[in-house]
């Protein structure tokens, strides 16, 4: 893995991740080195050779998670997201060859890239942020 850091106002970061790297621990590595507190993760694209993401089965406010695993020929079509506090939280949409299935979720850790996947990240400088719950349940962010 390697990336690359604009030397515009604002930042920009573009992630280039080679065979057998991990994704989301990836984006989280160049999160810490760059000491980024707050950023969207503006696109990716690339393709994975195994992937673990979850996604929502129901709409209560405690929602279950259903986890998938998938291992193979996996196109990685979109990756978008947030760091918050530091934390990646990035949604993918993939289609699995095998199965001929478009999946969409949230993207876990142990997820690896195939051949290789490109992440864009555009920093808010001076934004602190954290997520946290409300007395509701529901999740929402702040600024510090």
């Amino acid at each position: 893995m390697q990336y690359f850091v604009s030397k515009t106002t604002p930042r920009a970061i573009l992630i280039m991740f080679d065979r057998d790297d991990l994704l989301l621990e990836g984006i989280q590595e160049v999160v810490k080195n760059e000491k980024i507190d707050t950023a969207a993760i503006t696109g990716g694209i690339g393709s994975l050779q195994r992937v673990h993401l979850h996604t929502i089965t129901t709409t209560a406010i405690q929602p279950l998670d259903k986890y998938w695993s998938f291992t193979g020929a996996i196109e990685l079509a979109s990756v978008q997201g947030s760091i918050i506090g530091g934390d990646a939280h990035a949604h993918i949409t993939i289609f699995d060859w095998d199965s001929k299935t478009t999946y969409i979720g949230h993207l876990e850790p142990g997820s690896v890239v195939a051949y290789r996947a490109e992440v864009s990240l555009l920093v808010l400088e001076g934004v602190q942020t954290e997520r946290y719950q409300d007395s509701q349940g529901n999740f929402r962010i702040r600024q510090k």
